[in-house]
């Protein structure tokens, strides 16, 4: 008898521990799915790339506009260097500043050499749900012109259905933490609906324009890596700042 209720003590044991053990393994698999759940995810577009391409596209969903974009951009005014290898290095730096923070970064690319529109980079991020699409660029203007510049849409944009508030709310937190590290960002951010890439994303959504690659002081700093990494900090800063004001 007492062999029997020995056996029987066990077997409820064991039956108890397994009971615990697997409600613990299902919770512990319930908070890494709603960790992972939370992540935000952030996709970098490294403006420009080596490849032309002058196919014009929509200027945004449903639009009669058609233009063509330039997808390979200027050359250093100085340095000779191509306006897309300048994104692609700071868009780099950025997505490490941003993976550091705990943000899942996809890229829109990660080398030089592909062929990918401007609506194409946006609707690749519309395809993953992205919480947030920033291109990073650099601009070719008049030599005279200098210094960080961030666009994003106007509160009538025709062509998607962002919240400007949100678009607003990024681009001044991008100019102000990039005005924290350098002293070239802004006054402030510049709006317009005449931008492929902006007309053709579903998300919250900003243009970082680095600097005026024809300009000589601008394109030296570009060139430089220390300076490179400060406008990755500054953008990642102001990413991280975004949620933070949701």
């Amino acid at each position: 008898m007492k062999n029997y209720n020995l056996r029987r003590f066990k077997t409820i044991s064991m039956m108890v521990l397994l009971i615990f053990s697997f409600i613990g393994t299902s919770f512990t698999a319930e908070a890494k799915k709603s960790k992972s759940d939370d992540q935000k995810v952030v996709v970098i577009d490294p403006g420009c790339q080596a490849i032309e391409n002058n196919t014009k596209e929509s200027v945004g969903p449903g639009a009669w506009k058609w233009a063509e974009d330039d997808m390979v951009g200027a050359t250093g005014a100085v340095t000779s260097n191509n306006e897309y290898d300048i994104n692609l290095l700071v868009a780099l730096k950025t997505q490490k500043e941003l993976e550091k923070q705990g943000y899942r970064v996809e890229m829109t690319r990660i080398t030089n050499d592909v062929n990918i529109s401007s609506a194409e980079r946006a609707m690749f991020a519309n395809t993953l749900e992205a919480d947030l699409y920033v291109t990073i660029r650099s601009s070719a203007k008049s030599s005279k012109s200098s210094g960080i510049t961030v666009v994003c849409e106007t509160e009538d944009n025709p062509y998607n259905f962002v919240t400007y508030s949100y678009c607003r709310l990024l681009a001044d937190t991008l100019r102000g933490c990039l005005a924290e590290r350098t002293a070239d960002a802004s006054k402030d951010v510049v709006e317009t609906d005449d931008i492929i890439g902006i007309n053709w994303c579903q998300m919250p959504n900003a243009i970082v324009i680095v600097g005026n690659i024809k300009n000589e002081s601008d394109d030296q700093k570009l060139a430089n890596e220390e300076y490179q990494q400060k406008l990755a900090e500054g953008i990642a800063a102001g990413v991280d700042s975004y949620f933070e004001q949701r």
